[in-house]
């Protein structure tokens, strides 16, 4: 799945003209002498046609696009790797103990877990990079500094920064509570069994149902504030 949470063709119209009406604005002041007797004439600014001006628009927007996609396109691919792993963690047989045919099994969630919480970081530290590696990509793309900051500036603006950190935050919880989830299993394996008409797991201290309900509970919880995060970062 290819998130699209950044709006980044029309953010690129946007810059380019705010730039693009700026040069003409320059050039036709440029084009204008001053009427004062003492002013003394300056240097005269470049003067495009409209035809070049759209070739340097296009230009320029063909490498902003090569820069973007280089590195949003990294942020992308690692959103979707994780939303994918945490699809398979809310499906309902990871919430039912007797999905687990033994204790091996546990120990192939963990290891999934593992993997998701190791995603997540390299995911937060693409996030905290993306100032840096904007920037030094629209450079790489023979782009003007000047210009390269301005459009990094914007294109960061663009970013959906308290949903990112919010979910984030969520996910890490989430990951922890699947852990509590999953020790609980090791700990109490076979204190529970089947019940054929509701498929729930039936324990046999009510103690131990007490404490398998709560942990349920808050992992859905976790999880359904995860789902409402990501359904705000494709607005």
């Amino acid at each position: 799945m290819k998130l699209s949470h950044f709006p980044i063709s029309r953010l690129i119209f946007c810059v380019l003209f705010v730039f693009g009406s700026a040069n003409l604005d320059a050039q036709n002041r440029a084009g204008t002498p001053l009427q004062t007797p003492a002013a003394k004439p300056g240097p005269t600014a470049p003067k495009y046609t409209p035809e070049q001006m759209e070739e340097m628009i296009s230009k320029l927007q063909d490498r902003i696009q090569k820069a973007t996609d280089l590195v949003l396109g990294r942020i992308q691919k690692e959103e979707a790797d994780i939303r994918l792993r945490f699809s398979y963690l809310r499906k309902p047989e990871r919430l039912d103990p007797n999905s687990f045919k033994s204790r091996d099994d546990i120990t192939i969630w963990r290891d999934s877990l593992q993997q998701l919480k190791d995603k997540e970081i390299g995911l937060d530290k693409l996030y905290a990079d993306a100032d840096q590696d904007l920037g030094n990509a629209l450079v790489q793309q023979r782009i003007n500094q000047s210009i390269a900051d301005q459009i990094k500036n914007e294109l960061l603006k663009s970013f959906p920064w308290s949903i990112i950190k919010k979910k984030s935050d969520l996910m890490r919880d989430y990951i922890s509570e699947h852990q509590d989830l999953l020790t609980f299993y090791d700990k109490n394996w076979g204190s529970w069994k089947s019940d054929s008409g509701s498929g729930t797991p039936i324990f046999s201290d009510d103690q131990l149902a007490g404490t398998f309900q709560n942990l349920k509970n808050k992992i859905n919880t976790t999880g359904q504030e995860i789902d409402e995060q990501y359904k705000g970062m494709l607005e």
